[in-house]
């Protein structure tokens, strides 16, 4: 092999394990999403399907960089500060956090919890939440992830995507059952979203929680994109059917000041 070859093949080598160990670092820190709040080395090996010596590795550096620590009473894992500092920095890049404001007055409109999610795959992630003052209440964390069709907010990020309804829909593959209420096939998800670029916002009726519904209203950009959703979401024996679309007119409004604070103004 003539030597100009040989450095190249060594230098592609080079970068697919770096790529490699990016990806396996990623991998850990993505465990901590949805799951528990800290996981042994052991744990985090077998959910990540890594040896144990190379997970044990990762995870030493991601200690040092602040991505992680260690609990020295109980020597698991979980994330470190520098994730925090960065998750706030991302907030104020993206100017997102001045929809801050706008949720809490939602929340104190409509008595219940307020969301605002953007589209992760198949999933919504929180990304900000204003929580209700009652005893009674449902809250999505930050952070964390909806299935995108059994979500209100899911929905009209569907419904206003930039693929048309029925590519955006068929992308999706198969709808996991949730509850009884949950969509499960393409051509029920279809005609909902037909219905929710109708009305200009979506319902859900314990489609993802039993006892829990909610109402959702997409940010546009000047296209008419969807980039982020607000929802509202609560108990069911207070969000029936009929105050659902009593507060979609207040979830719209809401909506557009976002669009105007977060997308139009920048």
């Amino acid at each position: 092999m003539p030597k100009s070859a040989h450095l190249a093949a060594v230098t592609e080598d080079h970068h697919r394990s770096g790529a490699q160990t990016v990806e396996r670092a990623i991998t850990i820190l993505n465990l901590f999403r949805d799951g528990a709040d800290s996981l042994g080395i052991s744990a985090i090996a077998r959910a990540t399907g890594l040896n144990v010596s190379t997970a044990h590795r990762l995870v030493k550096t991601l200690v040092h960089e602040h991505f992680m620590e260690q609990d020295q009473m109980t020597e698991q894992y979980r994330l470190g500060t520098a994730l925090a500092i960065l998750g706030q920095r991302a907030v104020q890049s993206s100017g997102i956090g001045l929809a801050q404001p706008v949720l809490d007055r939602l929340g104190e409109a409509t008595g219940e919890s307020v969301s605002l999610a953007v589209r992760r795959g198949d999933d919504v992630v929180v990304m900000l939440q204003s929580a209700s003052r009652q005893a009674l209440r449902f809250d999505h964390p930050t952070g964390g992830s909806i299935n995108i069709h059994a979500s209100g907010m899911g929905k009209v990020l569907l419904a206003f995507a930039e693929q048309d309804l029925k590519s955006a829909v068929g992308a999706l593959g198969r709808l996991p059952k949730f509850t009884a209420s949950t969509i499960t096939t393409q051509a029920a998800l279809l005609g909902a979203l037909e219905s929710v670029r109708a009305l200009g916002y979506a319902t859900n009726r314990e489609e993802r929680y039993a006892g829990v519904c909610g109402v959702a209203a997409p940010v546009l950009d000047t296209r008419g994109i969807a980039r982020y959703a607000v929802g509202v979401q609560g108990p069911a024996v207070r969000l029936t059917d009929a105050r659902l679309h009593e507060l979609a007119a207040d979830v719209v409004r809401a909506a557009a000041e976002i669009s105007e604070l977060v997308l139009r103004g920048r």
